[in-house]
């Protein structure tokens, strides 16, 4: 497992003065929104790395879960693909899991757990850093050649993906565990390895949440009211993050009031 790869790496690695610091989030535009069964949910994990204590990016695995508590549990499918930035990250270049759901690689996550409800885990792969490619249609390792400066220029996609809102109404929470990093600390052109370092991995922004009802019933009670109408007044002319925004422009105005009454004494199931 590509766990077992990272600590294979870290083992590599040279002393370095500095701490070097990994920055991942975790984003949903349906992060803090009220959306109707069976819409879709969209995901991205980003990550950004320090510059000037080491030479970028060179492995980072990360899991993607649901709380337990949700609702309702099902099977997380893995992410859409590998991102263009992200190629040398993943088999057959780089190193990563086996792929099951892709024939070709695990970097997109692979799901694990009770049949009904798995998580997505390790998202992600690592750099070929030993230096010595394998051979072609070995279908991992086959490019010894690392890339500098990855994720050091601003954030970079790792993956991203969706999946449908489930049915049952209530609020869902999903998360990022056990993720790890490592980074460049020379890069050297092959047949030389380029060692790595162990990065302390800050998760900003790790969870997202999202309320699965009636569109409009901003105090989640179940039904659309009084009460509602009462948080969207008091809201009114806002612009922000906020949960009278219906409609997800930034402010809360006379579409989010539409959008309300247009809902109006409608009930979740």
């Amino acid at each position: 497992m590509l766990k077992l790869i990272a600590g294979a790496t870290i083992s590599l690695a040279t002393a370095v003065a500095a701490a070097q610091t990994v920055t991942v989030t975790l984003d949903s535009p349906q992060d803090g929104q009220t959306i109707a069964a069976g819409s879709t949910i969209d995901w991205s994990i980003s990550f950004a790395v320090s510059a000037a204590d080491n030479q970028g990016l060179a492995l980072l695995s990360t899991d993607l879960v649901q709380d337990p508590a949700n609702p309702a549990l099902f099977d997380l499918p893995p992410a859409d693909g590998v991102p263009s930035d992200m190629t040398n990250f993943s088999r057959p270049a780089g190193v990563s899991n086996p792929g099951e759901t892709d024939p070709t690689t695990g970097y997109i996550g692979v799901q694990r757990g009770t049949a009904g409800q798995k998580n997505l885990i390790q998202i992600g792969g690592g750099q070929h850093t030993f230096g010595v490619p394998r051979s072609p249609g070995s279908g991992v390792a086959e490019n010894a050649n690392v890339i500098a400066g990855v994720g050091q220029s601003g954030a970079v996609v790792l993956a991203s993906g969706s999946f449908t809102a489930p049915s049952e109404c209530g609020t869902y929470a999903f998360r990022l565990e056990n993720t790890v990093a490592n980074v460049v600390v020379q890069r050297n052109d092959p047949p030389a390895f380029s060692p790595v370092a162990s990065a302390t991995v800050v998760v900003s922004d790790g969870t997202i949440t999202i309320s699965v009802g009636v569109v409009g019933d901003i105090d989640g009670n179940g039904v659309v009211d009084l009460g509602d109408l009462a948080i969207m007044l008091s809201q009114f002319g806002m612009s922000g993050k906020l949960s009278a925004d219906l409609n997800g422009n930034g402010v809360v105005d006379l579409g989010d009031l539409a959008i309300l009454l247009s809902a109006w004494g409608t009930s979740c199931g």
